[in-house]
């Protein structure tokens, strides 16, 4: 297959732009994760039998750990903060599932949202 010839500056531009997508492209995967993390925190307490809890809350953990791969283009060291409080508040879930204690996992789990309140404000 011939490729057709490009010019120089049509190649610099090509280049250029796919480093400037790049960045954006992360981004986007974060608000993606981001809203996916909210509807399965939504799902987890408003679960009202402990398997549907569980896969909520596997489903939060998978987004979680996706989403602190990510860069964040602002303030890389408070995202990974937030993202590190997330992972250790996602561990005290998972205690108080492994315990069948449904109150203690969704108490947890409110205490998250107070965390993502505030690495948001933080991060906006």
């Amino acid at each position: 297959m011939a490729m057709l010839p490009f010019h120089p500056h049509f190649r610099t531009l090509l280049c250029v732009s796919l480093l400037v997508a790049a960045p954006l492209a992360h981004a986007g995967e974060i608000k993606t994760l981001m809203k996916d993390m909210k509807l399965a925190m939504q799902g987890a307490l408003s679960s009202t039998t402990m398997p549907e809890l569980r896969g909520y809350v596997t489903r939060l953990e998978s987004d979680a750990q996706r989403a602190s791969s990510q860069p964040y283009r602002s303030d890389q060291s408070t995202y990974d903060e937030g993202m590190r409080s997330l992972q250790q508040e996602l561990t005290e879930v998972d205690r108080a599932i492994q315990a069948d204690d449904m109150n203690a996992a969704k108490r947890a789990l409110h205490r998250i949202n107070g965390t993502r309140k505030h690495y948001h404000d933080l991060l906006s």
